[in-house]
């Protein structure tokens, strides 16, 4: 067994006490959608201050598409565009509000975060579509926002390190302008991978298991399941011509060796990656950074990274 960090033991405790345990494959979505957002939001309370918090509307792909920036004093001219987590499934920019302010904040610079449509209503390519919206628009208004175009990095966790480990490969893809950079926060980036971060940590007591990976997966690549297009799952993509990639994991989550497997990938298509690994941690730690000093370390270290590329 590996040892849990102690203040992320006790958050997820205080957590239970908002909201009980509950199995999200077993209830009707809305139900459970909105039981995973209510626990997601739990770490929210007492959120940082921030220079300015502002949500934009714009006509996306699938109709109005929000995008909430946040913007620390003294911002540089850098941006980061960020991309939460939820399993494609849940969460928002809300349910996240306290892990950007900080990350804005450490950064020093705009962050902005997109409200991408969810599965299972909305499968593949929906949310990656919302998502490279909102990258054209940003770029796009660049000078109203006071940031420069060519300083925009990307940046997600969980599901949002798939999209923006995606949207990078599609904008390579296509020889549009790309990120300056990526922060990859214990990503799942391709279904059904038996490795030994699977078999330690998928069967339970960590948090996300296995089978429920397996449900947010078939849950986003609805249709599209019995042969899923290379850009929903961009471990099976070539790297050749990325941007620099920041990689980070949670010692004790189940889909840990998928960001190994991309690393080595990177490594071997000389894209430049760094890759920590936060002992101790479980998948969606980085949502606690009111309790968990770790959390606080780990988002701190990515928004270094970040800044490089950026500030």
């Amino acid at each position: 067994m590996t040892d849990i960090d102690p203040e992320i033991l006790a958050a997820r405790a205080a957590q239970a006490q908002v909201v009980p345990p509950f199995d999200v494959t077993a209830l009707p979505t809305a139900e459970a959608r909105a039981l995973a957002d209510r626990a997601a939001a739990s770490f929210n309370d007492g959120l940082p201050a921030i220079a300015t918090v502002e949500d934009h509307r714009i006509d996306g792909p699938g109709g109005d598409l929000r995008i909430r920036r946040y913007r620390p004093a003294l911002a540089g001219r850098g941006a980061i565009l960020y991309i939460h987590g939820g399993g494609w499934f849940a969460c928002s920019v809300d349910t996240h509000d306290r892990m950007l302010r900080t990350l804005a904040n450490e950064a020093g610079v705009t962050v902005f975060a997109v409200d991408f449509r969810l599965a299972p209503e909305h499968p593949f390519p929906a949310a990656l579509h919302d998502c490279i919206a909102a990258w054209d628009r940003v770029r796009a208004n660049a000078a109203g926002f006071g940031i420069d175009p060519d300083r925009i990095a990307v940046a997600g966790d969980s599901a949002g390190g798939n999209l923006a480990l995606a949207l990078a490969i599609d904008r390579r893809n296509r020889k549009l302008p790309m990120p300056a950079g990526g922060a990859l926060l214990y990503a799942c980036l391709a279904p059904g991978i038996e490795s030994d971060s699977s078999r330690r940590y998928g069967p339970g007591g960590y948090g996300l298991t296995a089978d429920r990976m397996g449900w947010y997966w078939d849950n986003y690549l609805g249709p599209a399941k019995a042969a899923p297009p290379a850009l929903a799952t961009p471990l099976c993509c070539a790297m050749e011509g990325l941007p620099p990639q920041f990689i980070g994991i949670a010692e004790a989550d189940t889909i840990a060796d998928e960001s190994r497997l991309l690393y080595e990938k990177l490594r071997a298509a000389a894209v430049p990656a760094e890759l920590v690994m936060w002992p101790g941690a479980v998948h969606g730690f980085l949502q606690m950074t009111r309790d968990v000093a770790l959390a606080r370390r780990a988002v701190r270290e990515t928004a270094l990274a970040l800044a490089a590329w950026t500030a």
